[in-house]
């Protein structure tokens, strides 16, 4: 009917969608393993700040879900490693909510000690996103 033009492409995949929830609230005895095939969409990060689309956690990145879009932050950056620091998902959250973080002992390469800064996102439109340090102006 829908190769014909006599019937709604979209209304024929809603009733798969409604057949498939009934399927699961139905049939609620999967095993473990089952159940992970129905398990909720990956949860956003943040709204990437070149496109404004979905960021989402991947195994080695945080990255624009947007294909078009470049926007990627890698985990192992030179620049959050140099300071050891692990690059974590509550960081990456906050550096896409406000484009800065405050982060507690940061290692200096330079003097061997560590100190307390905040992380800015520095992102010039590039191939890479950059970051760079602001201190605290002590009183």
């Amino acid at each position: 009917q829908i190769a014909k033009g006599k019937a709604d492409p979209a209304a024929f995949m809603e009733g798969i969608e409604d057949m498939a929830r009934e399927l699961v609230k139905t049939y609620p005895f999967l095993s473990d393993d089952k159940a992970q095939m129905f398990k909720p969409e990956r949860e956003a990060l943040g709204s990437c700040p070149r496109c404004g689309s979905p960021v989402y956690e991947g195994k080695k990145n945080y990255y624009c879900s947007n294909k078009e879009c470049s926007f990627t932050m890698w985990k192992n950056d030179r620049f959050f490693e140099e300071r050891k620091v692990t690059f974590t998902p509550k960081i990456a959250a906050a550096l896409l909510q406000s484009g800065k973080v405050n982060v507690k002992k940061l290692y200096s390469p330079k003097t061997g000690k560590t100190y307390d800064g905040t992380i800015v996102l520095a992102d010039t439109g590039g191939k890479y996103v950059n970051y760079r340090i602001e201190l605290s102006k002590k009183k």
